[in-house]
C-alpha cells in the first residue's frame, strides 16, 4: 500500500506539472507546439535525450547483462569514441542550416520527396508499435511489482501522457523529461549501488568467475572475437565495429524521435554540447544496467534474466523506497512514451499531411491536426495490446525490422551529406532495393542480423554510387546547405568547428576516456 500510494503520488505530481508547465507555455507558436521551439541550452536538450533513450527496457537491457555479461557496454561505448562527434560535427550544421523541422525531410531537400514519405512511414510505423510493446512493459511492471490491474495501469499511462502531450506540445514535452531525467539517474545510482554492496562492492564483483553465454567472465568489458556472420553471440567485437557504429550513427541523428529534441536546442553549438554530453549519459544507462544484470546471475543464476532489476527492488529494498524506484522506472516509461508520441504526430503532421495530402495547410491547422493524430496514435497503441501479449517476439521483431533498414537509411544520409555526385533517382532506387535485399537476407538466411544491416549499408552505398552515372547530377546550388561542400558560410569537410572550435579536442578527449577506461578496468578484473 505505501508503495502504491508513492507511485500514485508521482503520477498526480506529472499530471499537475504537465497542466501548469502547459499553461506556461499557451502563448507558444503553432509551430513550436510541434517542435518546441529552438529555445533549449545544451544540458537541458542532453538530459531529455537521455530521458528517451532511457526507457522501461532498462529491464530487457539488464537481462541482456544476465546473460551476456558486462561487455555488452562496447555496443554503446560507440557513442564516446564515434557517433556522437561525428553527428555533431557533419550532420548537427546542415540540419541547422537546412532549417529541416524532421529528419526524413532532409531526404526530400537533398533527393525527393518519395525518400522522404518512404522513410517517414517506416518511421511512424516503428513509433507507433514500439510505443504499444512500451506502454505494455510499464502496465506489466506496475501489475508485477505493486499488484495493479494491467487494463488500469495502462489506462493511466495513456491517460497521464497524453493529457500533457496533447495540451502543451513539444515544449511541455521537453520541460518535464528534463526533471524526468533527473529521477531516472537517481533510480539507477540506487539500485546499481545496492548490487554492488550485496556482492562486496567492486573487489567483490571482480573477483567473480563466473561466465556468460558467449564463454567470456560476466565482469569483462572486452568483447569476444568471432568472425562468423552467422554467429549467436551478442555483439562480438567484430559486430560492435561493423554495426553499432553505424546503428548508433541512425538512433543518434536520423531517428526523429531523438532529433525532434536536438533540434530544440537553442544554437547549433548547444545542439553539438548536448550530443557530447549525451555520451556520457547513455554509457552509464546501460553501464549499470548491464552490472546490474551480471551481479543478479552471480547472486541468483537460476531467476528469469529480465527479473534482474524486478529481484533487486522487491527483494533488497524496504517499503516506501521500492515505490521510489517503481517511479523512477515509471519516469523512465514516461519519457520514452511522449517522445514517441510527438515524433509519431510530428512526422504524420510535417511529412504526410502538409507536404502530400494539404500542402497549402497553415500552421495553426497543422497544430489541430497534430493534437488529432496523437490522440488517435493513443487508441491504436491501446488497440495493439492484444497483440503484444500474444506476441513473446514482438520486441524481437522491431530490433530485426530495425537492422533491416537502419543500414539503407544511414546510407542514404551518408551519401546526401558527403557527396554531390548522388541524384534522387538513383537514391530512391538503392533505398528501396537496400530494404529489399536485407529483408530477404533476414528471410532466407541465418546471418546475424548486426551484419544483415552492415551488408545493406554497403550494398546501399555502392548501387547508388553506380546508378547515379545513369542520371543527371543536381545544379550545385540545389545542394546550398545540404552538403558538407555546399555550405556557404564555411569550406567542408569539418563544417562542425565553425560554431564550436574546440568540438575536436572534447572528441579524442572523450574517446580517450573510454579507451582508457576500458583498459583500466579490463586489467583491475583480471589481475
Amino acid at each position: 500500500m505505501i508503495d502504491s500510494i508513492v507511485v500514485a503520488t508521482y503520477f498526480l505530481i506529472v499530471f499537475i506539472a504537465g497542466y501548469f508547465v502547459s499553461r506556461h507555455y499557451s502563448q507558444s507558436t503553432d509551430h513550436e507546439f510541434i517542435t518546441g521551439g529552438r529555445t533549449r541550452k545544451w544540458y537541458q536538450v542532453s538530459v531529455a535525450l537521455f530521458a528517451m533513450a532511457a526507457d522501461p527496457s532498462v529491464m530487457g537491457v539488464a537481462g541482456l547483462g544476465f546473460l551476456w555479461g558486462l561487455y555488452l557496454i562496447q555496443w554503446p561505448g560507440v557513442h564516446m569514441w564515434f557517433t556522437t562527434w561525428f553527428a555533431a560535427m557533419f550532420l548537427v550544421p546542415i540540419y541547422w542550416r537546412s532549417r529541416i523541422v524532421t529528419t526524413p525531410e532532409y531526404l526530400e531537400k537533398r533527393f525527393n520527396v518519395q525518400c522522404r514519405a518512404f522513410f517517414s512511414l517506416i518511421l511512424i510505423s516503428i513509433l507507433i508499435v514500439t510505443l504499444a510493446g512500451a506502454m505494455y512493459l510499464g502496465a506489466l511492471l506496475l501489475k508485477n511489482l505493486l499488484g495493479w490491474s494491467m487494463i488500469a495501469s495502462i489506462i493511466l499511462i495513456s491517460s497521464v501522457v497524453g493529457f500533457y502531450v496533447i495540451l502543451g506540445g513539444m515544449k511541455t514535452v521537453l520541460s518535464i523529461d528534463f526533471y524526468q531525467g533527473l529521477l531516472i539517474i537517481i533510480t539507477l545510482v540506487v539500485v546499481s549501488g545496492m548490487a554492488l554492496y550485496k556482492i562486496g562492492g567492486f573487489a567483490g564483483f571482480a573477483a567473480s568467475m563466473v561466465n556468460g553465454n558467449a564463454g567470456v567472465n560476466l565482469n569483462s568489458i572486452i568483447p569476444p572475437s568471432d568472425w562468423s556472420i552467422f554467429t549467436d553471440k551478442y555483439f562480438p567485437m567484430q559486430a560492435v565495429i561493423v554495426w553499432a557504429t553505424i546503428a548508433g550513427v541512425g538512433w543518434m541523428s536520423c531517428n526523429f524521435s531523438m532529433a525532434q529534441r536536438l533540434l530544440a536546442a537553442k544554437t547549433e553549438k548547444d545542439a553539438q554540447k548536448a550530443l557530447l554530453f549525451l555520451a556520457i549519459l547513455v554509457i552509464f544507462y546501460p553501464f549499470v544496467s548491464f552490472m546490474v544484470g551480471a551481479i543478479m546471475r552471480i547472486k541468483m543464476p537460476g531467476i528469469l534474466p529480465d527479473e534482474a532489476i524486478m529481484k533487486i527492488i522487491l527483494e533488497m529494498f524496504p517499503a516506501g523506497v521500492r515505490g521510489f524506484l517503481v517511479a523512477g522506472l515509471m519516469a523512465a516509461l514516461l519519457s520514452s512514451v511522449d517522445g514517441m508520441l510527438t515524433a509519431s504526430s510530428a512526422l504524420f503532421s510535417e511529412d504526410i499531411y502538409q507536404r502530400i495530402l494539404r500542402p497549402t495547410a497553415k500552421s495553426s491547422e497543422l497544430k489541430k491536426v497534430t493534437r488529432i493524430v496523437e490522440a488517435l496514435t493513443i487508441l491504436m497503441t491501446i488497440s495493439l495490446f492484444p497483440l503484444v501479449v500474444k506476441s513473446q517476439s514482438a520486441m524481437a521483431f522491431i530490433q530485426s525490422f530495425y537492422g533491416d533498414v537502419l543500414g539503407v537509411v544511414v546510407a542514404l544520409y551518408v551519401l546526401g551529406v558527403f557527396t554531390t555526385r548522388v541524384s534522387p533517382w538513383s537514391a530512391f532506387i538503392a533505398m528501396i532495393s537496400g530494404v529489399a535485399v536485407s529483408v530477404s537476407l533476414d528471410i532466407f538466411t541465418e546471418i546475424n542480423f548486426t551484419y544483415i544491416g552492415f551488408f545493406s549499408f554497403v550494398y546501399t552505398v555502392i548501387s547508388a554510387m553506380i546508378l547515379c552515372r545513369f542520371e543527371k547530377p543536381l545544379p550545385v546550388e540545389k545542394l546550398t546547405n545540404l552538403t558538407v561542400f555546399t555550405l556557404p558560410d564555411v569550406k567542408g569537410p569539418w563544417v562542425g568547428l565553425k560554431s564550436w572550435p574546440a568540438l575536436w579536442k572534447w572528441a579524442l578527449f572523450l574517446a580517450s576516456i573510454w579507451f582508457v577506461f576500458s583498459a583500466v578496468w579490463e586489467y583491475f578484473v583480471t589481475r
